[in-house]
């Protein structure tokens, strides 16, 4: 039955609720509630603004056009483009509207020929050379090399907790601390290990339930409360400035992109990745299969048949990893993860 009497307002704390009954992640819930949040704030909705008015396909045209106005990115609008879907079937499986105003509407998808930025080594190095050996600096160090070493999210790392470490170099990461539906473990090498046994050191050692990594106060000092993902942001936007790192570089999930796409270049398989990064699909991980003409330079001196053949008396020459300023690295042929590749020889000197 139709209800015309609902609010835009009340229909969104409806939807929530719900998602919060089907058992939707954290992060998924927060992400709906701030994107419809500001589409009601765009369309100034108070208390009593009815959901059908609300939903009027001319109102929603003038939000996505405020957004492409402002300069959002195609996987921005992709993702308000799904929440908008999902929010009007449900408005209209509870009757409150009469009919789906997303329903003719063309879908727009994320940027499937869109490159991940990532990290160079030099930039690596820059990063890693701003922490000192002050209790921060040592904290900020463990957790730059942990996130290269796993492709944690921000979430896990600041989640993580430690009876979840494991003394053979493991990480266990429960769903409920990751966007996937399912338990997973990650590894980091001895390089981080070394750096997290330093970190604790200066910590002292948790308790079994208590986090691994602790936030800083005003004064750059050591707190008791837990690490959060805006601090942990902060600080890899500090660090980087400070390094000269430019652009969204700066983010911390540029960590995560770095890692992925290390592994693949070093011949890392596309299934190990998805079961690393704690993806359900492969197809999410096959945007790591798309290069940069630099990246391509990089793997066709690495694996061209005729230069590897050694003809006309030359040696063959050895593999290479090519850093994005130009610089070449000798690779290591190990299948470690990613700072044994790039061990204290390259990265930490």
């Amino acid at each position: 039955m139709h209800k015309p009497t609902t609010t835009l307002r009340s229909a969104i704390h409806e939807f929530i609720a719900d998602r919060r009954s089907l058992r939707r992640k954290p992060r998924t819930i927060a992400f709906y509630e701030s994107n419809l949040g500001r589409f009601a704030a765009f369309i100034h909705a108070g208390k009593k603004l009815r959901l059908a008015k609300a939903l009027k396909r001319s109102r929603i045209r003038r939000f996505f056009a405020d957004l492409e106005a402002r300069g959002v990115s195609q996987d921005t609008f992709a993702a308000y483009d799904r929440v908008f879907r999902t929010f009007a079937k449900f408005c209209l499986a509870e009757g409150w509207i009469e009919s789906d105003p997303m329903a003719d509407r063309p879908r727009l998808r994320q940027d499937r020929h869109k490159v991940p930025d990532t990290l160079s080594v030099p930039e690596i190095r820059a990063l890693l050379a701003t922490c000192d050996r002050s209790d921060v600096g040592i904290r900020d160090r463990a957790i730059m090399l942990m996130l290269l070493d796993t492709g944690m999210r921000a979430g896990e790392i600041c989640g993580l907790t430690a009876d979840r470490l494991d003394q053979g170099g493991r990480i266990e990461i429960p769903a409920v601390f990751s966007k996937g539906s399912e338990d997973r473990v990650v590894m980091f090498s001895q390089t981080t290990g070394d750096a997290l046994r330093d970190w604790l050191r200066c910590r002292g050692m948790p308790a079994p339930d208590e986090p691994v990594f602790l936030a800083v106060t005003g004064r750059r000092t050591l707190s008791q409360r837990p690490l959060s993902p805006g601090g942990l942001n902060q600080m890899i936007h500090r660090r980087a400035e400070a390094a000269g790192v430019e652009g969204h570089r700066r983010l911390c999930h540029i960590w995560r992109h770095t890692f992925a796409k290390m592994y693949v270049m070093d011949g890392g398989d596309l299934e190990s990745l998805r079961l690393l990064l704690g993806h359900s699909s492969l197809d999410t991980v096959r945007i790591y299969l798309r290069f940069k003409t630099s990246e391509l330079e990089d793997l066709h001196r690495q694996r061209a048949p005729v230069g590897r053949l050694g003809l006309g008396g030359k040696q063959k020459p050895p593999e290479t990893f090519i850093s994005g300023g130009g610089e070449q690295i000798e690779a290591n042929t190990r299948s470690d993860y990613v700072s044994d590749r790039l061990d204290a020889r390259y990265l930490l000197n």
